[in-house]
């Protein structure tokens, strides 16, 4: 049975404990999924996690940096804070009201700012062991700069990136084809398991069928 904790601004859409060996967090709007975590971790075998409530804009932002497009308020760069509210209040809570074990397996998902922020923190930490990024936001300034400059730490896990075949015609943000393509290959050089996956649509297209796609490629 799906439950709700609330921690701070934030709301955990949680599943079932289907396994307390292995739980994913997806940083996503919760609405979207509310109808879908439930028979996802029976399928997929790992207890689902959907966190919300979040600004957007500034909580999955590394550092800050001028809006996109620029129009668009600047952003404030507040990944740290952010980060460091998921390992210190919200996965400890969620995880002891669920129940899950010590040593549990964690995997994180993002979309959009959100797959970048997965990006960046599997960069930063060991907090989830994999990640998929869907249609990450690549794009973001610094962001290739950074990723060259840094040494690629090892990873046990799996990493996942999927992006839509329409996201490179963009106009504003046109660079993401180019930016995944070589973050995959800097990820494979490092000796990280990587799969990579383009699909039809754009930005917003298929959300379900996509993360259907990111769960395969971690679980089954």
């Amino acid at each position: 049975m799906k439950k709700i904790i609330d921690i701070e601004d934030l709301s955990c859409l949680c599943s079932s404990q289907v396994s307390k060996a292995r739980i994913a967090y997806i940083l996503y709007p919760m609405d979207m999924l509310a109808g879908w975590i439930e028979p996802a971790a029976r399928k997929y075998g790992v207890t689902i996690v959907v966190v919300t409530g979040m600004d957007w804009q500034n909580v999955f932002s590394p550092w800050p940096a001028p809006g996109m497009p620029k129009c668009d308020p600047d952003f404030k760069g507040e990944s740290p804070e952010f980060l460091k509210l998921l390992q210190e209040k919200v996965i400890p809570q969620v995880e002891s009201e669920l129940g899950m074990d010590a040593n549990v397996e964690r995997s994180l998902v993002g979309v959009s700012m959100s797959g970048l922020f997965a990006l960046w923190q599997w960069m930063v930490c060991d907090t989830f062991r994999n990640i998929a990024s869907l249609s990450g936001s690549f794009w973001y300034e610094g962001f290739m700069e950074w990723m060259k400059s840094c040494t690629i730490p090892a990873k046990s896990g799996k990493g996942y990136f999927l992006l839509g075949d329409q996201e490179s015609k963009s106009k504003v943000f046109g660079t993401v084809g180019v930016n995944t393509q070589e973050i995959i290959t800097l990820l494979r050089e490092a000796g990280i398991d990587v799969e990579f996956q383009s699909v039809p649509g754009n930005h917003y297209s298929d959300p379900i069928p996509r993360l259907d796609r990111a769960f395969t490629a971690i679980y089954l």
